[in-house]
């Protein structure tokens, strides 16, 4: 944006040159008038090229972004099948089963360890909005609190950070405005924050 500014500045003072009220120091100083018009021009050719190459680097980093967020989204449905098979598997054991006494400590319901990962990447917080970075980072201790405690709010957590990560590669794609994005994370949020850890079941 910057660069874009100076460029624009430069070729606005280019045309004022030209101007019929300085026609007679046009003429009067053509060499140092040229010699400065020369180098207006070297600078808004260098500035524009800056500007291009800042702005293909931004979009390939909104892209690998985005590429982020999808495995980010493969990787949570992944734990959510498997913790769902889990969980039905547990239902089904009958009461007086030994086993259904220490099912989830001998059987862990898997945790999407690729989340944190990803909030770890600079190229991730860097252009992660900031709503959803806080809602990620809260859904994170709740997927970590619940996964002990409770699997039910476990699965629901897991959801909420799918619905997160789709909304973001949303507002990432522009299919969404800001407002848009964080009057949805503040629905998302209200259910995280009621989430409170009870005895697995």
């Amino acid at each position: 944006m910057f660069y874009t500014i100076i460029t624009i500045l430069l070729i606005f003072i280019s045309f004022i040159i030209f101007l019929p009220k300085f026609k007679s120091a046009t003429e009067q100083y053509s060499l140092g008038i040229n010699f400065i018009l020369t180098l207006i021009a070297t600078l808004v050719g260098v500035l524009l090229a800056i500007s291009i190459t800042n702005y293909e680097s931004d979009r390939k980093e909104k892209q690998d972004v985005i590429k982020l967020l999808n495995s980010a989204i493969t990787a949570v449905e992944t734990c959510q099948g498997y913790s769902e098979e889990l969980i039905e598997y547990f239902i089904n054991l009958p009461d007086s089963d030994n086993l259904k006494q220490e099912f989830y400590v001998k059987n862990p319901l898997p945790y999407p360890t690729y989340l944190d990962t990803l909030l770890m990447q600079s190229i991730v917080s860097k252009n992660l909005s900031g709503a959803a970075l806080s809602e990620l980072n809260e859904l994170l201790i709740n997927l970590k609190r619940s996964r002990q405690n409770n699997s039910s709010l476990y699965l629901i957590a897991l959801s909420q950070a799918i619905k997160v990560l789709s909304l973001e590669i949303a507002f990432q794609n522009h299919e969404i405005t800001e407002h848009q994005l964080n009057a949805q994370l503040d629905n998302i949020g209200t259910i995280a924050d009621s989430m409170t850890p009870i005895k697995n079941k």
